[in-house]
């Protein structure tokens, strides 16, 4: 049986969208009108919205205006139109229908009900999520009180769903995690936005459209996510069900507008602010890498700009995240001045001043809020100008404003501002060569700075515990600076910390299989009457055992537990790509300052080869310069059955683990090299061959990392094959020195259309 929702009605109309930005772009969207208010070029005239006249806001109906797609926006998403792409629903022309459940008996339909309502009241949010996108509760979720729902969807939160794999997947490159057969960014994003919009769709298709609460929801998501496209979806269904939106949903739709395309490829490593970068960004078609928020014709200032005045022109009060979006949405297009004019408007931070004094007896104070106001400053404040002043190569104006604010408003200075503080300083730190080069001469800090901020920001009073990436960063910096001493000591305090990581890891683990002991019981095997020897019990137990109860993985604790372990399996995975990264780029290194090259090349690195075994491929090569010796210098190369890229490299099944130099024998680990946890999951299905992997919650301890596709690997080999155009070509190097990678794309006929991206992905986007 099935309903059909003609995607052209009204309350359906755009609930029929992808998480992939601008997928019903092939539509022809209705003329929209923007807001005849114009901005001057600075924010001086920006004042908190608090002290607005009331008598200056008129009694007519709130405004409602619409901020139309650009042909910026409309033009790059045409790339997910790829055969590469994750499937979309269909497009708002054609209709989509809703299964719904053919139940065998009645008995069988009030079961499933039961166990329904048992998982909600849980309030497990994987066990919800999972209950609510089911075909089988179409009708139970559109027969939910609208309370009960909404409370619902508060469980399906993006703090939960979105936030700790996108700080985990911060510092892994896209390519990298390709490789690996893990789950994309990407993929994550756009499982929980198809899942939200299919629950809407129920709701939709029971006659319940979306209120000012689901919407607040939805939007809350596509900001986490930095999905400014499904933002201006939710945005546009808002004026056409005439649903005005209140504070907190103007902050979260000019949130996801000023993190648009943030957080994923090669998007989250172009965030600086320069000169090329605005005019990649000002185009109509960006290439990759370049998509998201927009400068000059598509300027993300004036569309946040417009939302502002709209807001203000409703009577709403701006808070401090209303003033952080318009601050973020300033530096993104290099108006620093209009940056700065907000500070000193809202909390009188006089950045200039604050930059140019000495301490701060000196400058004027701040404004004085309540803690319970709105406006009164947190963490997200420092945050905001840490990035703003960091991407916008004033590294000396973010600290110090940051330290004036949090010292002013008694704000503690957390772990992430401090991060953020810190990976602008290295990034504006850090030697670059051929374009970025000049670029590298924009904000350059020096790398004395760097270790000074380190040092800083470990030790009292702030106390911030160091991760594995500022390790790196340290790292890199010694080798820019010819240390190796600095190099190895860095490089085993790196180490400690996946150490520790992993030792967590393993308390997860063991508490999902407590929680999975209950199942182990049920699946054993009558007891056999005849004496047996351990060994013979075993393969007894595993040769007669019994089908396990399926109602026992319902259990939350058990979804908890292996949600947890998830995450901690993700956090290892990146530290130990870290450090891979880190050992190999200091075994590559040709010559040090505080070590003679005889020494680097017949002891040092053999050593360090030693030590970091298992983070290093068996298949490498590293120049010889012999400048000790002259005339004397080639390349020296070990050959193996692992290599850069390879997916688990010197592993072999047993953890990662540091080995002792100077010892009587060679390669002694640090730590037992006990076996990895993939090795663990696929031992426990030989014990108990009637689990099924592939049943929830246990497929996520069975995909999270999965092998290629032979599709994949016919492409993989592909890119192996050398391309060279002529030096007339309009892709040859002379022509186009930025675009090789892109350019054998091309030329290899792996792109139909050179506007589309470049994503590895079909109906299981992330096993292709």
């Amino acid at each position: 049986m099935w309903r059909t929702i003609f995607t052209g009605g009204r309350l359906a109309s755009h609930w029929n969208t992808s998480s992939r930005p601008g997928t019903n772009s092939g539509s022809n969207p209705k003329q929209l009108y923007r807001n005849p208010i114009r901005h001057s070029s600075l924010l001086s005239s920006v004042a908190p919205c608090s002290q607005i006249p009331v008598s200056t806001i008129a009694p007519s109906p709130p405004r409602r205006n619409i901020y139309k797609r650009d042909a910026r926006q409309l033009c790059s998403s045409k790339r997910w139109n790829s055969d590469l792409a994750v499937p979309r629903p269909a497009s708002r022309e054609q209709e989509y229908r809703i299964p719904l459940p053919e139940w065998s008996s009645l008995e069988e339909e009030e079961e499933y009900q039961r166990g329904f309502f048992r998982t909600i009241e849980n309030g497990q949010p994987n066990q919800v999520m999972e209950a609510m996108v089911d075909p089988r509760s179409v009708g139970l979720v559109g027969a939910l009180a609208p309370t009960t729902f909404i409370e619902i969807l508060h469980l399906l939160a993006p703090s939960h769903f979105v936030e700790p794999y996108r700080d985990l997947h911060h510092t892994l490159h896209g390519w990298g995690v390709l490789m690996q057969g893990l789950q994309p960014l990407e993929a994550v994003f756009d499982e929980f936005t198809r899942a939200l919009l299919t629950i809407m769709q129920y709701r939709v298709a029971a006659g319940y459209p979306p209120q000012l609460t689901e919407y607040t929801h939805l939007l809350d998501c596509a900001r986490a996510m930095g999905n400014g496209p499904l933002a201006d979806e939710l945005w546009e269904e808002m004026n056409t069900n005439n649903i005005a939106p209140d504070v907190i949903c103007f902050n979260h739709y000019t949130g996801a507008k000023v993190w648009d395309h943030c957080y994923v490829g090669k998007e989250s490593y172009n965030l600086r602010v320069l000169p090329y970068s605005y005019k990649k960004r000002r185009m109509t078609n960006p290439s990759p890498g370049w998509r998201g928020f927009g400068t000059a014709a598509n300027s993300v200032r004036r569309v946040v700009l417009d939302v502002f005045s709209e807001m203000s022109q409703n009577g709403l009060s701006g808070d401090e995240q209303t003033y952080i979006n318009v601050l973020l949405a300033s530096a993104r297009v290099g108006d620093m001045t209009a940056t700065k004019n907000i500070l000193v408007t809202v909390w009188n931070v006089d950045v200039d001043a604050i930059v140019a004094a000495s301490d701060h007896s000196s400058l004027p104070p701040v404004t004085p809020y309540d803690t319970w106001s709105g406006l009164y400053p947190t963490e997200r404040l420092l945050f905001a100008v840490a990035h703003a002043f960091g991407t916008g190569n004033d590294f000396q104006a973010a600290m110090k404003t940051v330290d004036f604010i949090a010292s002013s408003y008694n704000i503690h200075i957390t772990d992430k501002v401090w991060t953020e503080l810190f990976e602008r300083a290295y990034t504006l730190s850090k030697e670059h060569k051929r374009r970025q080069a000049q670029d590298g001469r924009t904000g350059k800090v020096s790398r004395e700075t760097v270790h000074g901020m380190f040092q800083t920001m470990t030790e009292e009073p702030y106390s911030v515990s160091p991760t594995l990436q500022m390790y790196r960063f340290t790292t890199q910096t010694h080798i820019m600076d010819g240390a190796l001493e600095k190099c190895k000591e860095d490089m085993r305090k790196a180490y400690d910390i996946l150490s520790e990581t992993r030792t967590r890891r393993k308390q997860a683990r063991d508490t999902v299989m407590r929680c999975l002991q209950p199942v182990f019981e049920s699946m054993k095997a009558p007891p056999s009457e005849d004496k047996m020897t351990p060994s013979r019990r075993v393969k007894y137990q595993r040769d007669n055992c019994l089908e396990p109860d399926e109602a026992l993985f319902q259990c939350p604790l058990l979804a908890e537990a292996i949600h947890t372990y998830d995450l901690l399996r993700l956090e290892v995975f990146q530290q130990i790509y870290l450090m891979q990264r880190i050992a190999y780029a200091v075994v590559k290194r040709k010559f040090w300052k505080d070590t003679p090259d005889k020494v680097w090349e017949q002891q040092e690195r053999p050593k360090l080869q030693e030590e970091w075994k298992d983070f290093l491929p068996e298949h490498n090569a590293y120049e010889s310069t012999r400048s000790y010796r002259e005339h004397e210098s080639g390349t020296v190369e070990f050959r193996g059955q692992t290599n850069s890229h390879s997916r688990y490299m010197s592993q072999h099944g047993r953890i990662h683990a540091r080995r002792l130099p100077d010892q009587a024998e060679l390669f002694q680990p640090i730590e037992e090299k006990v076996l990895d946890d993939r090795i663990f999951w696929e031992l426990l299905l030989r014990d108990y061959p009637k689990l099924d992997p592939s049943i929830s919650p246990l497929n996520r301890l069975y995909t999270f990392q999965l092998e290629h596709t032979p599709e994949l690997k016919e492409k993989l080999n592909k890119l192996s094959t050398w391309v060279e155009y002529p030096e007339e070509h309009r892709l040859s190097d002379k022509n186009n020195p930025a675009g090789g990678f892109y350019g054998r794309i091309h030329a290899l006929e792996l792109d139909v259309d050179p506007r589309r991206s470049v994503y590895w992905r079909n109906g299981s986007p992330w096993n292709v």
